[in-house]
């Protein structure tokens, strides 16, 4: 008994002091990771590093692919919202300017819809002719008979939601086709959407420049062509389509400045002369139902041609200037008018074009270096073509030809915007390019170099910074030319805008809408065999 208790004491205490030492570290070990924030500030810290990453370049990941398609959506809704407080929430204002005729179509085929009646004849004092198809301004695409449903005022806004979401589809095309980070996407679609063509346009009452939405589907099928895709007959379809698409909105303008495109391209690049003219030649047969009654009506009445940009110097203006529509009818524009000049993308929106879409795709020393040139580079021909033609008198000479469709044109100053969208789609893959390569270079050259060429915090605020300033200047444009400001430009002229159907016996006409019909039919028929034949004897030499 008195050995254990000799033993006990001693040993005892031993072992329970090394126990508590150790249960005390423990504990403190425990307690130490739940008390340090510092891996969840490490954790922190990396997911905002990889955003900051993805934001620029695009990354793997599911993270970053989160975040894109969150940015990409946010970007849909704000244009959503924009033109919904651009054009008041479907207020519009029909006793001014053209807003006054586009009221009169949108009250006939809302009375056509309604009654179950062809929208052939119009009965208004504000159409220039009852022949209401026989204006190539006048909508005929389906969305039309959502008039049935809603007043011509919400339905303005809803049609042009509409094919702003097309147009939002041609840009995602864009997007994936060259993979396009958040930050160059965004510089895309805030030039695209809310430059000042589009907008002043809208403003004044052009409705029919909803046509505008699908020139992204044009330039990104030419696009495709350069980069070494085949211009077959199932290309040809498409461009056909989607010219077809654009008469439907009563953008004839466009359509006619797609063909001079199409042509300046093929002449200026051999190569693509046969794709081109076969494009123009089926997108005017495919068209010929939106064409030929127009033709009927104003044969030998071309319209008078008044001007382009006045000058070079107003032209630069129109892109970097922002002109209050009090001030739209002032100096040189008392018969041009400046909306039909405004193509208003901000200084550094001018900069980003002229370095990311002409210097970046012209780059005399690329082929030098890399052995190739940039295949966008063809597109620089027809850009400059058309370009040269918005200025003064130079597209009256054409204008005064006996040249079907041509002398139609009476503004030039017009056509910039083709040049405009297809330099915005260009620096938005350039910009992607030179950001990719950037960092690509960096990392592939030793570790010094790959730390100087990597982009730091302060370019990423600095190009962010850009950005916004970007985005906030085309923003004030589009405040300042709403459709509730238009008052301060035009008086209001209260009109009965309310139109009727009155379809009567009508020869001439109607048997150029019969031929037109059974062309455009007859041309897709035809089109759609060329293209199937295409791809089965593609599918035999594959195998």
């Amino acid at each position: 008994m008195g050995a254990r208790l000799s033993v006990y004491p001693l040993s005892y205490p031993l072992v329970t002091t090394s126990r508590q030492e150790n249960h005390r570290e423990d504990n403190h070990e425990y307690n130490r990771g739940m008390t340090d924030q510092r891996p969840i500030r490490i954790a922190i810290r990396d997911i905002f590093s990889t955003l900051g990453e993805a934001f620029f370049i695009p990354a793997p990941g599911r993270l970053s692919a989160w975040f894109d398609r969150l940015w990409t959506t946010v970007l849909y809704l704000i244009g959503l919202l924009h033109w919904g407080y651009f054009l008041n929430w479907g207020k519009v204002p029909f006793d001014l300017h053209d807003w006054t005729q586009t009221g009169a179509y949108f009250s006939f085929l809302r009375q056509a819809a309604m009654t179950n009646q062809l929208p052939l004849h119009i009965g208004s004092a504000l159409s220039t002719t009852d022949r209401y198809l026989g204006r190539p301004d006048t909508l005929i695409s389906p969305q039309a008979y959502l008039l049935r449903f809603l007043e011509p005022g919400l339905f303005t806004l809803v049609n042009l939601l509409i094919l702003y979401s097309l147009g939002f589809v041609a840009l995602i095309l864009l997007k994936k086709r060259y993979s396009l980070a958040p930050a160059a996407f965004t510089a895309l679609f805030v030039l695209f959407n809310f430059n000042g063509h589009i907008t002043a346009h809208y403003a004044v009452g052009h409705s029919e420049w909803i046509g505008y939405y699908f020139l992204p589907f044009f330039v990104l099928l030419i696009l495709k062509v350069a980069e070494g895709e085949k211009a077959g007959w199932r290309w040809v379809l498409l461009i056909a389509l989607t010219l077809f698409a654009i008469t439907l909105q009563g953008a004839f303008h466009f359509f006619l400045w797609c063909l001079i495109f199409l042509l300046a391209w093929g002449v200026f690049t051999p190569k693509y002369l046969l794709p081109a003219v076969q494009a123009i030649t089926f997108s005017l047969l495919l068209s010929l139902f939106r064409l030929l009654p127009p033709m009927v009506e104003f044969i030998g009445g071309g319209k008078g041609f008044i001007s382009g940009f006045p000058t070079v110097t107003d032209m630069f203006a129109a892109l970097v200037t922002i002109k209050y529509p009090s001030e739209a009818l002032a100096g040189p524009f008392k018969s041009l008018g400046w909306w039909e000049v405004d193509t208003y993308i901000g200084l550094i929106g001018l900069a980003f074009l002229l370095y990311f879409g002409v210097y970046r795709t012209w780059r005399p020393g690329l082929a030098a270096r890399t052995g190739k040139q940039s295949p966008a580079r063809t597109l620089l021909a027809p850009i400059a073509v058309l370009t040269f033609l918005s200025i003064g008198q130079v597209y009256g000479v054409i204008n005064r030809l006996p040249v079907p469709l041509a002398d139609s044109e009476r503004i030039a100053s017009r056509f910039l915007v083709l040049p405009l969208v297809a330099l915005i789609l260009m620096a938005g893959f350039n910009f992607q390019e030179y950001l990719s390569d950037r960092v690509g270079a960096a990392l592939s050259s030793s570790k010094g170099a790959a730390q100087k060429g990597r982009r730091g915090p302060s370019e990423r605020i600095f190009s962010l910074g850009l950005l916004i300033l970007m985005a906030h200047d085309l923003f004030q444009h589009s405040r300042i030319w709403r459709v509730t400001n238009m008052y301060k430009l035009f008086p209001s002229t209260p009109v009965d805008i309310r139109a009727s159907v009155i379809n009567h016996p009508d020869p001439v006409y109607i048997t150029a809408l019969s031929a037109g019909a059974a062309a455009t039919v007859l041309t897709l028929i035809v089109l759609i065999i060329l293209s199937l034949r295409e791809q089965s004897k593609k599918k035999i030499n594959n195998a």
